[in-house]
């Protein structure tokens, strides 16, 4: 209950602070320390009794009926509406043409959830799954409770635990969760009750689940995504029945994509794989592998270009870790680094201030991606005479140069000159551009 009480001249308010508020108290309880005037406390009785005659006579007034007029209630205008701190959610799904028991007649579920985030009772929300068997039987599930499930972002049917019967795969969203939290059920006919089986409640798994076929089994697996990082793609798990428990394993590594157009406006897509390193200093997210694929679609086998590993690329002496890290939300540049038309990316080799990337190129004779020079920080293109800024940091991460770059005839990077500035570096450049 938000409501203040009205503040009165006669009113005292209490601080917001626990040391007066006791002060406070203890003057009230312990008394005045000095007693009063006899005359002074007459006086006062006086005034009271004086003050109860004039109340009761207003009372008394008050209390008259008014002839011909109507009562004063009905002339007070309307109390304001409080604004609800949020709505209710109420979402439905339904299936058709499943089998839950078995039998072969094709059966049908509805499922509703109602989320009620002012629920007095502190139960906000409400799951209620009814089937109706092709038998003509109904089955219900009523679950409640106190966590924001709002939304069905999933509910499939598929044979799960049983190879001769339907369970039941709903995947509940979480109310308020800024990266999708999610969490996956799975109810299936048990004893001729509607009855769940499995419940993974964990926060950190989000939604896009899906059912996908095992190679080892005729029963079905649930893909679960689980969150990596808030910038990167998150890690799947397989949830699949084993005959007489649950196992949730996950792929033990985490696939980010992008794309980049090159020569002729052909997409290409990027799939930078990663995984924990398990180190506990240093870098510990990396990229194992980089495949390209043709197209804007990846995990296409038939579309694969090619695979680049970070053991591939040399080091250098600024970067001579041969490593790709992917702990960075900036994990990834694209852009045509060597003015030929077509897009370039670069990923990053240092753990340094200097944060130094390699940076492959496309080459369009080859249709593939190759390695061609590592620069640090985020380069600058500088398209008037081609020319490219970089901003390099000593090994102690004190000092930083600006140097400026070029190509030669035969493409190859060369170091021009170094400036203490970028507003030297970049009017090195125009003047270059100039003369």
């Amino acid at each position: 209950m938000n409501e203040k009480m009205p503040r009165t001249p006669f009113s005292t308010p209490l601080s917001g602070s626990a040391r007066e508020t006791e002060i406070r108290l203890r003057n009230i309880f312990s008394g005045p320390k000095k007693r009063p005037p006899l005359l002074f406390l007459a006086l006062m009785f006086s005034v009271c009794i004086f003050c109860g005659n004039l109340v009761s006579c207003q009372v008394k007034e008050t209390e008259a009926p008014d002839a011909g007029g109507s009562s004063s209630l009905e002339d007070l205008p309307d109390p304001p509406e409080r604004e609800p701190e949020a709505k209710v959610w109420e979402n439905q799904v339904g299936l058709e043409d499943i089998d839950l028991d078995g039998d072969g007649l094709p059966d049908t579920v509805t499922a509703t959830i109602r989320f009620d985030p002012q629920a007095e009772d502190g139960i906000y929300n409400t799951l209620t799954v009814k089937a109706v068997l092709g038998s003509g039987a109904e089955l219900e599930y009523h679950e409640t409770g106190e966590t924001g499930w709002v939304h069905f972002n999933v509910i499939e049917a598929g044979r799960i635990t049983n190879p001769d019967r339907d369970a039941l795969v709903l995947e509940l969203e979480a109310f308020g969760s800024t990266y999708g939290a999610s969490k996956v059920q799975i109810l299936e006919l048990d004893s001729g009750e509607l009855t769940q089986c499995y419940c993974n409640d964990d926060e950190v798994t989000i939604y896009g689940s899906y059912l996908t076929k095992r190679e080892d089994s005729p029963l079905s697996a649930v893909r679960i995504p689980a969150l990596v990082e808030k910038w990167h793609a998150p890690e799947y798990y397989t949830l699949s029945w084993n005959g007489t428990g649950w196992d949730f394993v996950g792929d033990g590594y985490f696939t980010d994509a992008q794309t980049v157009t090159v020569t002729g406006g052909r997409v290409l897509t990027l799939a930078l794989r990663g995984r924990y390193t398990g180190e506990q200093f240093g870098p510990h997210l990396i990229y194992d592998q980089i495949q390209v694929f043709d197209g804007d679609m990846m995990f296409n086998p038939d579309k694969l270009i090619q695979t680049i590993v970070p053991e591939d690329v040399p080091g250098d002496d600024r970067f001579p870790e041969q490593i790709f890290i992917a702990d960075d939300p900036d994990y990834i540049h694209i852009q045509d680094i060597n003015f030929d038309g077509s897009e370039d990316f670069a990923i990053r080799c240092d753990s340094t201030k200097s944060t130094g990337r390699r940076w492959f190129r496309w080459n369009r004779g080859k249709e593939q991606f190759e390695y061609g020079f590592s620069l640090a920080g985020t380069v600058e293109v500088v398209p008037q005479g081609q020319h490219l800024i970089e901003e390099y940091w000593d090994e102690y991460g004190e000092y930083v140069e600006y140097n400026i770059y070029g190509f030669n005839n035969r493409g190859w990077l060369i170091l021009e000159s170094t400036w203490d500035t970028m507003v030297e570096a970049q009017n090195a450049c125009k003047e270059d551009f100039n003369p």
